[in-house]
């Protein structure tokens, strides 16, 4: 008797996150990034070649051009994003940024990037003060930087959507968080017409950060996507901030071929609180 050997269906990413560096300027109070083991470096162009061609075999659907960064940080980042327009001609580029560097002369150069289907502000305040202690950057600049760029994308229609956000004081205070999240959306709203207003909730970054929010036993999405470090290591997950659970280098495997690694495949089969780090993770 002849067994035909079982064939899996081959399983692509829609979401391709790259990070060309792990800088950040800002010091959220809420975010990981401050407090991270991990080296500061960014990735190398002979790394960024190499993504884009794996990336060809894939067709993704958005590249974000981020990870555990401020993507303004990276000198070469607008290069890179004309880049993925050539190689990538489909493809749409996310934008996450604080917003600090987005200046002018940056806002200029990324009103002629094709393909962007969402800028999103991380603003994370609505007072200078509160905003400096959550954030540490300049409020006023990162407000000028922001109503700059919804300026020129109403003359130039370059981005689909733009989206300012916060993430909620994450405090065990429904009242003091719906005070907090309703006042930011009126300054918002006041300051920033024609954009979309966000409110998200705390991320526990695998338990590194405290979260009130509670664990929901699924099968999470995000796990359907592609987080590649600077390095070259390909992360289990965007909440992987330190490069702790790594499915596999891409600096000698195809993008294609870690995402349909057994690791991977096990990942994406099971619930949460089957599987570690998993089952601490809050993100849903």
């Amino acid at each position: 008797m002849f067994w035909k050997k079982r064939i899996e269906r081959v399983e692509r990413p829609l979401e391709i996150q790259i990070e060309t560096t792990n800088r950040c300027n800002a010091k959220c109070e809420f975010c990981h990034h401050r407090n991270m083991k991990r080296g500061l470096t960014d990735m190398s162009d002979e790394l960024f070649l190499k993504l884009l061609k794996d990336l060809k075999e894939i067709n993704p659907e958005n590249v974000h051009p981020f990870a555990n960064g401020e993507m303004f940080l990276d000198k070469k980042i607008f290069d890179r994003l004309d880049l993925i327009n050539h190689e990538l001609p489909a493809a749409g580029i996310v934008v996450f940024t604080n917003g600090f560097l987005l200046d002018e002369e940056r806002a200029e150069k990324l009103s002629r990037i094709r393909n962007i289907r969402l800028i999103n502000f991380s603003l994370n305040g609505f007072e200078p003060l509160d905003y400096k202690r959550r954030v540490g950057l300049d409020f006023k600049r990162v407000v000028a930087n922001i109503k700059n760029v919804l300026r020129l994308n109403s003359e130039r229609k370059f981005a689909e959507n733009i989206i300012v956000a916060s993430v909620e004081h994450g405090k065990e205070d429904k009242v003091g968080n719906k005070i907090y999240n309703d006042s930011f959306c009126v300054f918002c709203r006041q300051n920033f017409p024609g954009a979309e207003i966000k409110v998200g909730y705390k991320y526990n970054y695998i338990s590194r950060i405290f979260s009130f929010r509670g664990f929901k036993d699924i099968h999470c999405q995000r796990l359907k996507n592609m987080v590649v470090l600077a390095n070259g290591l390909v992360a289990l997950c965007c909440m992987d901030m330190e490069g702790e659970y790594i499915l596999g280098n891409a600096n000698d495997r195809s993008l294609l071929d870690i995402y349909n690694g057994a690791l991977a495949r096990e990942y994406r089969k099971n619930k949460k609180s089957r599987m570690l780090p998993c089952r601490f993770c809050n993100m849903i």
